[in-house]
């Protein structure tokens, strides 16, 4: 294990700065896995109402969708490359938690970030093992908000903060092995590992969205959009949360209102997903203080330049 020779604030203002550096290439690269998922998201809700609200044309104009079977697969026909999108996009959403981290090696060689396929494919050349990897995380994300697995989840997200890294820079491991190998790093480091994660997660979800929420708010972006979303929020369909919180003596909810929770709601995800790279450039930088391995880098380094068609030397044995 090598000695760390940064402190926190030390390596979180350097990943800030490798950062915002290269922000137009990251903003482009994550442009795709934000925006698609949306866009999902957005089309798989405006089919769904319109198939309920016009459900009693639909059959009267099509008679052969009265049979429900016909009916599921017209519907699934049409939400397919809908749900494609989405998992496309999503996909590349993972995929960027591992390769921004070779990129970061990248960026602290030559400070710029370049070939963005050669490090994705760092990731998906390993598909199998990385979707595994994937589904364990997630798996775990979900019992960190299932009631009384709350606490013990998110103690074991701050052991296994590393999952990404070892993946890239210690490919020799299975899945498994990522995680029992970063809760051996973060083992008697949690105080400092949990102090990194405090200030890049208090950045990134908090400080970062409201600036650019506040900003948008001010040049009245916000409004229009919040007008287009209102008139699809039915008063009845508010009905039954009204009468629970009218019971509590509190004001009833109006459609603007909802509508603009909404809008404010995707522009915080919308720039908390953006800023992915931000988060994994600073915990990668915390994690190389950990292990650093010249020939893991040199691993890395070789996969890149193959990738990108130079000459890969070989050693003599």
């Amino acid at each position: 294990m090598a000695k760390k020779n940064s402190t926190i604030l030390e390596i979180f203002l350097q990943g800030i700065g490798l950062y915002f550096t290269n922000i137009d290439r990251f903003l482009w690269y994550m442009l795709f896995p934000v925006l698609g998922q949306l866009a999902g998201i957005i089309l798989l809700t405006i089919i769904l109402y319109s198939y309920s609200e016009f459900q009693t044309v639909l059959l009267s104009s099509f008679p052969v969708l009265k049979n429900q079977m016909y009916m599921n697969i017209t519907l699934g026909v049409i939400l397919l490359p809908v749900i494609l999108l989405w998992a496309k996009a999503f996909w590349d959403y993972l995929v960027a938690y591992s390769s921004v981290n070779s990129m970061t090696e990248n960026m602290l060689k030559s400070e710029r970030v370049y070939d963005f396929p050669a490090h994705t494919m760092m990731v998906t050349r390993r598909w199998a093992s990385y979707l595994g990897l994937c589904i364990l995380y997630l798996g775990l994300l979900f019992l960190s908000v299932t009631g009384i697995f709350t606490g013990f989840a998110w103690v074991l997200l701050v052991y296994y903060t590393f999952i990404f890294q070892i993946f890239i820079f210690e490919p020799d491991l299975s899945p498994l092995d990522c995680f029992k190998r970063s809760s051996s790093y973060v083992s008697g480091n949690f105080k400092q590992t949990f102090g990194m994660i405090f200030l890049v997660g208090g950045l990134t979800y908090v400080i970062l969205p409201q600036i650019i929420l506040t900003f948008l708010d001010t040049i009245k972006c916000i409004k229009p959009i919040q007008d287009l979303i209102t008139p699809y929020i039915s008063v009845p369909s508010l009905d039954w949360i009204n009468m629970v919180i009218s019971a509590a003596g509190l004001h009833q909810i109006m459609p603007a209102e909802v509508s603009l929770f909404i809008v404010k709601f995707l522009i915080i995800i919308i720039v908390i997903q953006l800023l992915l790279p931000l988060r994994v450039i600073c915990m990668c930088l915390w994690y190389k203080n950990f292990y650093n391995d010249a020939g893991a880098m040199k691993k890395i380094d070789d996969r890149i330049l193959e990738r990108a068609g130079a000459k890969k030397t070989r050693r003599k044995k």
